[in-house]
């Protein structure tokens, strides 16, 4: 079997919670010594390797970016491969130097008891414990995966706020020489290299140091496909209340530069939050059916948005599939509709011991939650694709001695999962393009996934009648996700062009004192509307 690898770059703090969350889904979802192979092919995202020790290793395919401050206990170069070294600061005086160790930084519960290989024996509450994503770090990366940079802290008073500010990093030596090795040496590595998956801060500086990666990568490996998520907090931290209307007009600036930018650079790109709006403010939380979340903390926002987008890409991880990344993105990206939404159902409300066709007739409403900003996503004239996992074969349906009512129903012809929901999607969603992938098994949420699901959620991840209190973990729940292209994505770029207009010449000055000229800014939202009226609804 031909493995067509994939190389992730994360650039970002709440992407890099994103990520935590994606790779620890798969790393706690891998079947050791299963009697069930794996329907998903793992080496397209991670990668084999040996220690100096010589000790077999399997990371991920990962570089990431962040900024000085933001790894917690994790030390740079990982625990993998080298014992951790503890820094000192070095202080001098009069009287000569003095070197003083700095504190080591506690682990949490979690960490404590993955040091010990037993962290997925309990039922660990890390809500209160995680401040950066190392916190949860389930996975072991590679050395070569962490890349801090040193001229910006972490919560820090000098901010890495704006688009020109990293575009103008990817300069440095760290960027354009090592960083840029790193991605030759990953990429040197495999047989059957495909492309890249991005995902990115699209509210601050990281927008424009990706913009800068990925002008690189469209010189170096221009007939390699690249997949971006930018991606938005569920909320933003208001240090200093009387200038969070300037923060949020910089926001808005800088996501209508990366959308611009994605739109040139990127085969296609999926924005993705949380909040209902985005722009200016995250905005109201989205609400999912059996989910409890906490939209303040990006522990949980993150977790919903990682689910989504790993089930999103199991089209092209699947051992069963032939279609490439380069497919998957072609699918969406005509007319130069280089833009989609995302949605999902997490957890899939398939009822305890229901079948899948009692199900889908007895559903109320769309399938799906956006989580795209601005973005209401319809039924009729997309093209979409949804992916469904955590439902077997066996609950379809009853057999024909125990169909009763079911064998009245049109859907009961049908003899799979796939087979049933593309049944669905042709009756509710009128003139769509509609691909749908099912996969057995459903999303890992162990620890540490944060603990969201609602009273009703079983142990199984199918939902009681009853609500009851749980007496073990939920190791996997059911999940569907989607993405859309139509006319709705239209709506969603006016929004955000609509917004970038009203910026006046006080909000745009730190842009320009970064480098970036105002002449650049004015075509830079022309584009952002050429991309809008590319799904106008009289476009085929």
């Amino acid at each position: 079997m031909e493995t067509r690898e994939i190389l992730s770059l994360q650039f970002g703090h709440y992407s890099n919670f994103i990520g935590t969350h994606s790779w620890n889904i798969q790393e706690t979802g891998f079947a050791y010594n299963s009697k069930t192979p794996s329907e998903i092919n793992h080496d397209v995202l991670f990668r084999e390797g040996v220690t100096l020790k010589g000790e077999v290793t399997y990371t991920p395919r990962l570089l990431l970016v962040d900024l000085k401050g933001s790894l917690g206990t994790l030390p740079e170069n990982g625990t993998l491969y080298d014992p951790p070294t503890h820094s000192s600061t070095v202080e001098t005086w009069k009287q000569g130097v003095e070197v003083k160790k700095a504190d080591k930084l506690p682990k949490n519960q979690f960490q404590e008891e993955l040091d010990t290989h037993n962290c997925l024996k309990k039922n660990v509450r890390l809500d209160s414990e995680v401040h950066v994503w190392s916190d949860f770090l389930y996975s072991r990366f590679h050395p070569r995966t962490v890349n801090i940079i040193k001229q910006y802290a972490h919560g820090g008073e000098s901010e890495f706020d704006v688009f020109p500010l990293g575009a103008m990093l990817w300069k440095t030596d760290q960027f354009e020489e090592e960083f840029a090795d790193k991605i030759r040496n990953y990429v040197e590595e495999c047989d059957s290299f495909q492309g890249f998956h991005v995902t990115l801060d699209a509210t601050n500086g990281f927008s424009g140091l990706t913009s800068s990666c990925l002008e690189y990568i469209n010189d170096e490996y221009e007939r390699k496909s690249v997949l971006a998520f930018p991606v938005i907090p569920s909320r933003y931290v208001d240090d200093e209340e009387e200038r969070r209307p300037l923060k949020d007009s910089i926001c808005v600036m800088n996501l209508a530069l990366a959308f611009e930018m994605l739109r040139e650079r990127t085969s296609l790109f999926v924005p993705l939050c949380t909040g209902a709006t985005g722009w200016r403010k995250p905005g109201e939380p989205r609400k999912f059916h059996h989910v409890s979340y906490n939209h303040n903390l990006n522990y949980h926002s993150s977790a919903i948005l990682a689910s989504a987008l790993d089930t999103i890409t199991l089209k092209h991880r699947l051992k069963s599939s032939h279609y490439s990344l380069g497919d998957f993105c072609a699918y969406f990206n005509t007319h130069g509709r280089a833009a989609a939404a995302a949605s999902v159902c997490l957890p899939f409300s398939l009822s305890k011991n229901g079948d899948f066709i009692d199900c889908l007739d007895n559903w109320e409403g769309p399938l799906t939650q956006s989580i795209t900003p601005n973005c209401t996503i319809g039924t009729d004239k997309l093209v979409q694709m949804f992916t469904l996992r955590g439902i077997w074969e066996d609950r379809l349906k009853r057999p024909l001695s125990q169909a009763n009512k079911q064998i009245l129903m049109p859907a009961y012809n049908c003899n799979t999962v796939n087979e049933m929901l593309s049944f669905y999607l042709s009756c509710n969603y009128y003139f769509c393009l509609n691909n749908v992938t099912t996969v057995a098994q459903g999303i890992s949420v162990k620890t540490p996934f944060p603990d969201i699901f609602d009273e009703f959620v079983g142990v199984d991840g199918n939902i009681c009648a009853d609500s009851r209190r749980r007496d073990a973990v939920i190791e996997s729940v059911p999940i569907l996700a989607g993405l859309h292209s139509g006319v709705e994505i239209g709506s969603m770029l006016d929004s955000l062009h609509q917004e970038a207009k009203k910026l006046r010449s006080p909000h745009k000055q730190q842009f320009i004192t970064a480098g970036l000229e105002e002449m650049e800014l004015s075509e830079s939202l022309d584009k952002l509307l050429e991309l809008k009226e590319c799904y106008e609804d009289n476009i085929n």
